[in-house]
């Protein structure tokens, strides 16, 4: 996070809460740690203790149909961070817009990927090669339901171009262009939804390449069973005399919900195809190496609820890139406590 802008944030936020205090303020956080086994380049046999991540979440209703979030997140060895921290209006009980910074509503997924919100310990594909891991966006946004039609717009400095796709997170504006996208969502009866979302931005500091996105997902919900998925496709262009660059990807997933247990499977798979970005890039002047990766990942999960504050994890991965005969393996365990 920049540092630049997370005094302004915080001191903008924060000086709602006192009134918050008198009316509606929510305070939550969150923990985790986990232990990982193969993964990483790890030897089959060895286990690595770590990436230990928590929050706290403030929210609030300081004033009638004022709002806020606050989320500070924590990792040893690093800065705080912000996962959100906006202000906004409830116009109805369907309708509200905030500005600040918040987790852009681009398929379902990256809204919902907190240690205690998913049964799974790592991100299925292609959350971390398509678009950033937790991806935020410092602007506006505007959400509406009605009728279970939802529908979720949002404006702001949108993704720089990086090594890879999944590294043009940023704070500042590289560009005077202007990223915008959202999720449209229908409800067909109680159980199905399915969404479409889209994002187009210029990612260079010349203003003149964009990076476009399509996606869809789709979740069939019951008491004991979720099933479904989400695929996304980025394109971005590059210059001459090199191609664009694509990166597409997909899961599948079903859920079973069996007293505190939750089994789960999960079938991934991921392509990017980059002439210009990749190892070594340093910006239009000094292009990577390339990016061609094809692989594919087996998920097997089960988690185990301890009250309505803990959830045990234990995950088994295996994976491969095109042309690949052996399969990688890893076994991940994560505990995460929510408050």
């Amino acid at each position: 996070m920049k540092k630049n802008i997370v005094p302004i944030l915080l001191l903008g936020l924060l000086g709602a809460v006192p009134g918050a205090a008198q009316n509606k303020l929510a305070i939550n956080g969150y923990f985790s740690f986990q232990a990982i086994r193969g993964g990483g380049g790890l030897p089959s046999t060895a286990w690595s203790l770590g990436n230990v991540w928590g929050g706290l979440i403030f929210s609030g209703e300081p004033a009638k149909g004022v709002t806020f979030a606050l989320e500070p997140t924590f990792a040893p060895g690093e800065s705080i961070d912000l996962t959100q921290a906006w202000a906004g209006l409830a116009i109805n009980e369907g309708m509200a817009i905030k500005a600040g910074l918040f987790l852009v509503p681009f398929g379902k997924y990256n809204l919902a990927r907190r240690p205690y919100e998913t049964p799974w310990v790592s991100d299925p594909y292609p959350i971390g090669f398509s678009f950033p891991v937790n991806w935020r966006e410092v602007g506006l946004a505007a959400q509406a339901s009605i009728s279970g039609f939802n529908v979720a717009l949002f404006v702001g400095n949108g993704l720089a171009e990086g090594e890879n796709p999944a590294s043009g997170q940023q704070f500042r504006d590289n560009n005077r262009n202007k990223a915008w996208g959202g999720r449209v969502g229908l409800a067909l009866g109680s159980s199905l939804e399915v969404g479409g979302s889209y994002y187009r931005g210029k990612a260079d500091a010349n203003n003149s390449r964009s990076i476009k996105m399509l996606g869809a997902d789709l979740t069939w919900l019951t008491e004991n069973l979720k099933a479904g998925g989400e695929y996304v496709r980025a394109e971005i262009e590059n210059p001459s005399p090199f191609g664009k660059g694509v990166s597409e990807g997909w899961f599948g997933e079903v859920q079973i919900r069996y007293g505190n247990w939750i089994p789960a499977i999960s079938y991934q798979h991921q392509r990017t195809d980059d002439p210009f970005h990749g190892p070594g890039f340093a910006g239009p002047d000094v292009p990577g190496s390339g990016l061609s990766l094809d692989g594919t990942r087996w998920a097997f999960g089960a988690a185990y609820k301890i009250g309505a504050n803990i959830l045990l994890k234990l995950e088994y991965d295996r994976e491969r890139e095109r042309g690949e005969s052996a399969w990688r393996s890893a076994v991940r365990v994560q505990a995460a406590l929510y408050f």
